[in-house]
């Protein structure tokens, strides 16, 4: 009996897994080296290309390419760094592991990026960096935020978790070169564009964060394991600073490349899908889309479709009756100023633009694994609430 199409399940994302990355992952673990190796250095070589950056780190996740990367700013007790308040909490959380104190400033209301007037406006002589996020993969305006970073001499150190393929007036993401500190962070979480399963990486062009990332993610220890493993027996490994333990495996590197080869595929079809639901939400219905980058060369990356609710609707009962549906959503991301440990220590009060979208965005299913039949589905499921119809 054929199944209908209307009671299958659409997850919210689904990583895209090929036998051949299934084949090869089978021939590193045969092979009896399943630790940092050739694969992660062939990894970093790939992703260096891609990004047209000079060093490229791999790294167990995107969050510990932030600490690495907040953590080589040296922050002293006071020390602020200026992040968007609509942001997943990685970002802030590292900075206040450091001694830091995040600053958090407003976002772009039809966007949900930084607004780089107000993070200006909101630097002291305290302000160590600013962390602006690419958000869902589209580009944030980087003309103006090197140019802050340059005038006030601060680190740029951007969260390109959704930024894989991401360009900012043709250049891809972590492609040029800025301040002293500046990289960008990327994620291969099993959600992102490309997966390691869990990993990262951080792409910059200064030597010194770079050599920091490198001992920072094996324990503050110049020679990886994997060349420690055939060193002589008068060669000793020296610590130079305590560091993390922060290193990808070969398992997951294989996958990475695997993925690194196909996102342009990947991101193309992610483009479509998006286009096709902005051409199919009816302009009077229960949300609406964000707004897209139209200069020339800027390219979104289409991590996840974020749409606003609109006024007198609630997201929570949008949200259920979605799921009754076998739809699935996720919230990208609720105001982190407001998340019990920060907003006491939120000095600038309210954010306007973050509570109002805090309450009323929400993310619908993206992957490469859906169809424009799967968008037509969710679309007409959003119609259905509108007009008051049971699951």
């Amino acid at each position: 009996m054929r199944e209908n199409p209307a009671l299958v399940p659409i997850a919210f994302s689904r990583p895209a897994i090929d036998e051949a990355t299934i084949a090869e992952v089978g021939d590193v673990l045969r092979s009896g080296w399943i630790t940092s190796g050739k694969h992660v250095q062939g990894f970093e070589a790939e992703f260096s290309a891609f990004c047209q950056a000079p060093c490229s780190v791999a790294l167990s996740s995107g969050t510990a390419g932030l600490d690495l990367a907040v953590g080589a700013l040296d922050l002293r007790p006071g020390d602020e760094v200026i992040v968007p308040s609509i942001n997943w909490v990685s970002g802030p959380n590292m900075i206040e592991i450091h001694g830091g104190k995040a600053v958090f400033c407003d976002v772009e209301p039809e966007t949900l990026l930084i607004n780089a007037d107000h993070a200006a406006a909101l630097i002291t002589s305290r302000t160590r960096a600013l962390m602006p996020v690419h958000f869902a993969g589209a580009p944030c305006d980087l003309t103006k935020l090197r140019s802050i970073a340059q005038q006030r001499q601060l680190a740029l150190i951007e969260d390109a978790a959704h930024a894989v393929g991401c360009q900012f007036r043709g250049e891809p993401i972590g492609s040029q070169p800025g301040t002293p500190g500046s990289c960008a962070v990327f994620s291969f979480h099993p959600t992102k564009n490309i997966t390691t399963a869990e990993g990262g990486m951080v792409t910059t062009h200064d030597p010194e964060l770079y050599d920091r990332l490198k001992l920072g993610r094996f324990h503050g220890i110049r020679k990886d394991a994997w060349k420690n493993h055939a060193r002589s027996g008068k060669d000793q490994y020296q610590v130079e600073f305590p560091g993390r333990k922060y290193n990808l495996t070969d398992i997951q590197a294989v996958i990475g490349r695997h993925q690194l080869r196909a996102v342009l595929d990947f991101n193309r079809t992610r483009t479509a899908l998006a286009h096709h639901y902005r051409a199919t939400l009816p302009p009077d219905g229960v949300v609406r889309p964000l707004a897209i980058p139209t200069a020339s060369g800027d390219v979104h990356a289409w991590h996840i479709f974020v749409v606003l609710v609109e006024p007198g609707y609630q997201r929570a009962d949008i949200i259920d009756f979605l799921a009754a549906h076998g739809i699935g959503t996720a919230l990208h991301f609720p105001p982190v100023h407001r998340q019990a440990f920060y907003a006491p220590r939120n000095p600038q009060g309210s954010l306007p633009i973050s509570e109002d979208v805090g309450e009323r965005l929400l993310s619908l299913p993206l992957h490469v694994g859906m169809t424009t039949a799967d968008v037509d589905r969710v679309v007409a499921v959003l119609r259905d609430f509108s007009r008051g119809k049971s699951p």
